[in-house]
């Protein structure tokens, strides 16, 4: 594996060279996504980035690869990169990381790629209408830098592409959890959830549900549940074993009743 120091000199080059030919157009975000990994891949592994799914394949070579996404102007370019994240495997990487990827390249996935790191009330909009984003930081030596609770800009990135697997990669599930933030985001809009953010602990629950919860929509709306069975047992001083008075029970069946009402869904 490289030293540190060798993988912070390599990638302080790389990654703001990449930004600038991506803002360039000379490629798009998918493509710009699928490098941006690559590199990263190569500068922290080294020649064991990857490896073979299939013995007939040949070893991957690090030095190659670099060489044929430093081309300029490639027209085989997003014919590669799929061709790479379909038929091998990833070194630290689970494999909905490359699969998210591979629909990006081709389409299949409207995801956004950003520069910044979205607010919750930013996530759970796009989510309502279909879509999310990932984030690239290429600035050093941010990018090396913790972002959020990640240890650096790369887990940052695989991290929402496990999450945009999530999201999409079953059409049922994907209708499901659109319809779900759809009713989430008009109820925070009408404020339903105003009497409850003067509690610390319950925005910081809440802010996962709109952001970071890729799940059945019955899991999330149980969750949604328990975070407000919580914020009432905060309130009351109640203990687990405890039953909350009448009017917090309202109180959170109101709460439950108002995600059942419709709302304008953009995804099929």
């Amino acid at each position: 594996m490289p030293h540190l120091n060798d993988v912070s000199q390599e990638l302080s080059v790389r990654l703001p060279g990449l930004a600038v030919r991506w803002h360039n157009g000379e490629f798009d975000a998918a493509v710009f996504a699928a490098l941006y990994f690559l590199h990263w891949q190569i500068a922290t592994h080294g020649q064991a980035f990857a490896s073979r799914k299939c013995k007939n394949d040949p070893r991957p070579d690090a030095e190659e690869w670099l060489a044929m996404l430093a081309a300029p102007q490639s027209e085989t370019r997003r014919a590669r990169l799929i061709d790479w994240l379909e038929r091998y495997q990833f070194r630290g990487v689970i494999g909905n990381v490359p699969v998210a990827l591979v629909q990006w390249l081709r389409g299949a996935w409207p995801l956004i790629l950003r520069e910044d790191i979205p607010s919750p009330r930013d996530i759970l909009r796009w989510q309502a209408r279909g879509t999310r984003a990932v984030t690239v930081v290429t600035i050093w030596p941010r990018a090396r830098e913790p972002v959020l609770n990640k240890s650096d800009a790369f887990a940052f990135f695989r991290h929402d592409l496990e999450h945009a697997y999530k999201f999409y990669h079953s059409p049922a599930l994907y209708t499901g959890q659109c319809a779900f933030f759809a009713r989430l985001e008009a109820a925070f809009d009408r404020g339903v959830f105003a009497p409850y953010f003067d509690d610390a602990e319950f925005v910081t629950r809440f802010h996962y549900l709109m952001s970071d919860m890729n799940t059945h929509p019955e899991h999330s709306r149980q969750y949604l549940r328990a975070i407000l069975i919580e914020f009432y047992r905060r309130r009351e001083c109640k203990t687990l074993i405890e039953w909350l008075n009448a009017a917090a029970e309202r109180a959170i069946a109101n709460v439950m009743r108002a995600l059942e009402a419709p709302a304008l869904v953009a995804c099929a």
